[in-house]
């Protein structure tokens, strides 16, 4: 199998996957693919994605956006995820990573992920353990992120 080289690869293959799930081509859903296309290891919130995708179309609305991400949370294609307030969204169709955990900072805020093959083996241990199934998942761990333990304590947010 070849491997996907490619942006547009990647593009055509999630509007293969529109189509298998009936749903119609617009330009307005290729624009927010495209942001997560081009930012694939940030999680966006909600406002951030909007100014993204403000950046690619100046009409993009509100409204179109909280329908699209709904649609693609829906059929798997982006994941939403609660941190704290917030609602998060990554792409979740090419994350090769599917249970993961999220590292958040709860100075700056920052959100990176944690994987580990023995995570992968400790989730096949409570797979066997209780005979259910995991195909997906994330943990969320709150601490201090490395830039922030080197700020002053008084600097922090």
């Amino acid at each position: 199998m070849n491997a996907i080289k490619s942006k547009n690869d990647l593009m055509s293959l999630l509007i293969k996957a529109l189509k298998a799930n009936g749903l119609k081509i617009t330009e307005k859903r290729q624009i927010l693919l495209n942001v997560f296309l081009k930012n694939p290891d940030i999680h966006f919130d909600f406002d951030t994605l909007y100014q993204e995708a403000k950046k690619e179309w100046p009409h993009y609305g509100v409204a179109t956006l909280y329908r699209n991400l709904k649609i693609f949370v829906d059929k798997g294609i982006l994941s939403e995820n609660i941190i704290g307030t917030k609602k998060y969204y990554e792409l979740k169709m090419f994350n090769k990573k599917k249970i993961h955990a999220h590292l958040i900072c709860k100075y700056c805020g920052s959100i990176d992920e944690y994987y580990s093959p023995d995570l992968i083996k400790y989730i096949k241990m409570i797979d066997n353990k209780y005979d259910f199934d995991v195909y997906y998942g994330e943990l969320n761990f709150y601490g201090i992120c490395s830039k922030c333990k080197k700020t002053p304590k008084n600097e922090k947010h």
